[in-house]
Formats: C-alpha cells, structure tokens, sequence
C-alpha cells in the first residue's frame, strides 16, 4: 500500500482540527483558533511516529493517552484538576463520535468491516460533516431537554438573621473561585435577597455600608465574560450554605455568594459551579 505523507498529514490535520473545535464548543470555551491549528499540526506530525520505528511506543495505549492529554492541556489549558479531566473526556467523547461515523461511513459504503490506513480526503469531509450534524442535533436533545434538568438544585442559606432559599443551576462554565480562599462562587441574584430583614443595605452597593453589616465576609470577586472583561462582582460569605437535588437531603457547602444585579433565568435565581455537585 502507497501512502502519501503530505495527504495523510493533512487528513489528520483536518481530523484534529474538527474534534478540537466540537471541543470547544461543546465546553462552552474560547480558544484561539491558532492555538487550535498549532495543535492540530502538531498531532498530525505525530501521527507518522507510528511509522518510525524508535517513537512506536508513543503510539502504545498509554503513548496515545499521555500524548492526547498534552495536546488537549496545551489547547484549553484548563485552571484546575477537574476542569482537566471535564476537558479530556470531552475530547475523548468527540472523538469516539467521529470515529464512529467514520466507521459507519465505510461500512456502509464498502459492505465490509475492514478498515484501511489510508483514508480518502472527501470521505474525511464527509464523515466531519455528518458527524457535525450529528454531534448538533443530539446536543440539542440530550443537553437542553434531558441532561439541563438533571443539573437544577435547590439552594438555602443564611446571612445574619436573614434566611433565603431559591432554585439554582449548575452552569458547568461557572468556574469562578473567591481569589483569597479559592472558595467556589454562586451567582444569586441581587433580588433574592431583597426579602431578608437587611435587605437594603445587603443589596446596597456601598461598600463602606456592607462592611459595617457584614465585616470582613464581604469579598469582590473579578469574573471575565463576553463584552465584559475584567468585570468585578460583589460577594458575601454567607454564614450558612446548603445544596440539595429534591428539597429531602440538605449537603453543606462551604462557599462564596456573588450579588448579580440582573435577571438570571425565569425558572431558577442562581447559577452553581459544577463543584457543588
């Protein structure tokens, strides 16, 4: 069999590029797109090692995974351990899909189970873009009909003499931490509270006026967001957190709230990080 480099290399170029960026999107993250094609090339030239006798064993089962995970951290370049494994396995997701399309493809096509090294580019193309259609459709239905509602939690906790209790969310991008305690952050909105006894001055945004109310719990805690960088919300360590999924079995948490002056959702008021659940 004749294999050509330049096409294999850009097959695999093309292959990389596609499962890094349904990656992305499927993290709800911005990655460059540079930085994406910088690590698709790389992996495509990784791909010859396994024609090169002294660098096979980076194409052994623990090769693959060791490499696979250095491409995915140097593409998300992910904050903590968690997001690292939430990352990796996407990617794993993503590409066990488009394999499986690929697979399906030329099954169906050629009547026969046996898979070639060389792979045609519009076959490539094809499967890439079934495979999108695929990916978009079953996101859809598995993400926003099923899986959203399996993340609603209910929330209550307490601040001075004040108790509040609401529906909350688990937005798996909220990775925001308090920056001095590394605490994890619950995005409340600002009018949840405005029924406790303190409502007026916790909501105010006098800062001199929280901290003769509540001391040292106050926090800022800076967020970056679309159209928004280097944004700063006001927090409050409450004294008392709990989380539940049915209102039965309350669980502690140790946490940080920060005071969103908008509407959130018309079905829950605040939004938990996925290290709450």
């Amino acid at each position: 069999m004749i294999i050509y480099a330049d096409v294999y290399i850009l097959e695999n170029l093309v292959i990389n590029y596609f499962i890094l960026l349904v990656t992305s999107y499927l993290l709800k993250t911005n990655v460059n797109s540079f930085k994406i094609l910088l690590v698709s090339v790389l992996g495509a030239f990784y791909s010859l090692f396994q024609f090169y006798q002294p660098l096979q064993f980076l194409y052994s089962p623990i090769g693959k995974i060791i490499v696979s995970a250095s491409f995915v951290y140097l593409t998300f370049l992910p904050k903590n351990f968690f997001g690292f494994i939430r990352q990796f396995l996407s990617f794993y997701l993503v590409t066990i899909m488009f394999g499986g399309m690929g697979f399906f493809l030329y099954y169906i096509s050629q009547n026969s189970i046996e898979y070639t090294m060389q792979l045609k580019l519009k076959n490539v193309l094809l499967a890439l873009g079934i495979s999108l259609i695929v990916f978009k459709l079953s996101h859809e239905l598995i993400i926003k009909k099923v899986y959203k509602d399996s993340l609603i939690r209910y929330i209550k906790f307490k601040i001075n003499d004040s108790e509040y209790s609401c529906v909350g969310y688990v937005d798996t991008g909220n990775n925001l931490r308090e920056p001095f305690s590394g605490k994890p952050v619950v995005i409340v909105e600002k009018k949840l509270l405005e029924m406790g006894e303190d409502a007026k001055d916790i909501c105010s945004k006098d800062l001199e006026k929280l901290q003769e109310l509540l001391g040292n719990r106050i926090v800022l805690i800076p967020y970056n967001s679309i159209g928004q960088e280097h944004g700063v919300l006001i927090g409050v360590i409450p004294d008392e957190f709990y989380v539940s999924e049915n209102k039965s079995t309350w669980i502690k948490k140790d946490v940080a709230i920060a005071l969103y002056d908008k509407k959130i959702s018309n079905k829950y008021s605040a939004l938990l990080g996925p290290d709450l659940i």
